[in-house]
């Protein structure tokens, strides 16, 4: 039996390093309105680790942007609330964030090379970012770099160099060296690993798993690939759409999955018990949200869609602890699960597109 999922989803062990409530993000636009992230909740305590996982444009960068207040001109947050400790990051002056971002919330970005100061050395750029959040002396701050490179596996005479100077790997270590030198209580990773090589990429995982080990900061974790999430996050969130589909501890997730585009997911990546499992990706494409939308956001490439999901927009429903769900059929997961691991389930799928695209074609002409 499940029940409407309450505030109690949540990371971690303790009391929330940040609790986000019925978020919704709108980017104005010349065709209208698109509303980016809608009506999104989720807890992150501290000490904990999230990471949250959909394609490109599900969302997932818009809603840490919103957290940062580093949203575009054309975006607005359209409601909720992001209590961050005793505050709601919503409600702060453009000055009162500010100072919040990398003393407190930190972000390490996907593009290394676009976060460092070209004409700057790496360690000035470290120093400087110590002292306009600290009163600390130069020789102080040097100190403080010196133990953050140490931490993220760089040597300190790296700090003398021009980002130029160092390879991609490098590059991007000292990005988290940079999120680490205040010690923020939480720390948001954008797809930090994107641009790497497949050796450089585990090597970075490998010592953000370690550093998670070491510090109490929190972490967000953003990323399209879930085996990332696998290796360095304790609960996954997945959005599609600007929806959350479900929230599950990791290894709950990767072992008994709930939502259909969670199942999809998992075969359109290798199994990271299995590796000659066939890999079959999820026909189609994410919904447009410029147009207006009614009943689940995963429908249209849903093997399971009934006409109540046409119509009904799902709630988020608990399945289990710390468990939710956004799915009007989780009575039925079993059969979904055994469904959804044959390629021919989503061959109707692809087969259905291609009639529906076929009769819109013969509607226009």
């Amino acid at each position: 039996m499940t029940t409407h999922a309450t505030d109690r989803v949540s990371t971690g062990t303790d009391s929330p390093v940040i609790a986000v409530r019925n978020l919704s993000v709108e980017y104005v636009t010349e065709r209208g309105v698109l509303r980016a992230v809608d009506d999104v909740s989720f807890d992150v305590r501290r000490g904990g680790s999230l990471g949250i996982v959909g394609e490109s444009g599900c969302g997932k960068t818009t809603l840490i942007k919103a957290i940062l207040r580093l949203l575009q001109k054309n975006g607005r947050i359209a409601g909720g609330s992001i209590e961050f400790g005793s505050r709601d990051l919503v409600s702060l002056s453009a000055e009162q964030i500010r100072r919040v971002r990398h003393a407190e919330i930190a972000l390490v970005s996907q593009s290394a090379m676009n976060s460092l100061n070209p004409v700057y050395t790496v360690g000035r750029q470290i120093v400087e970012g110590i002292r306009a959040h600290k009163s600390i002396g130069v020789a102080d701050a040097r100190r403080r770099a010196i133990e953050v490179f140490n931490m993220v596996g760089l040597e300190e005479k790296r700090l003398d160099a021009f980002p130029h100077q160092l390879s991609g790997g490098m590059k991007q270590r000292a990005i988290i060296a940079m999120a680490l030198s205040l010690e923020p209580a939480l720390i948001i990773a954008d797809e930090p690993t994107t641009a790497l090589d497949v050796v450089v990429q585990g090597r970075i995982l490998r010592r953000i798993q370690e550093i998670h080990r070491q510090i109490s900061s929190s972490m967000i974790f953003i990323t399209h690939d879930i085996s990332v999430v696998a290796e360095v996050c304790d609960t996954i969130m997945v959005m599609y759409g600007g929806r959350v589909m479900e929230i599950a501890p990791t290894d709950t997730f990767f072992r008994a999955p709930y939502h259909p585009y969670s199942l999809g997911l998992q075969n359109a990546f290798p199994d990271i018990v299995d590796k000659n499992t066939e890999l079959v990706s999820i026909p189609g494409t994410p919904p447009d949200l410029m147009q207006a939308q009614h009943g689940c956001r995963f429908q249209e490439r849903c093997p399971f869609v009934t006409d109540a999901c046409r119509t009904e927009t799902p709630p988020l429903v608990e399945v289990a602890e710390n468990h939710t769900v956004a799915c009007l059929r989780t009575a039925e997961v079993a059969e979904f699960r055994t469904a959804a691991a044959d390629g021919a389930t989503w061959e109707r799928v692809r087969e259905r597109l291609v009639r529906a695209e076929a009769e819109n074609a013969g509607g226009r002409a």
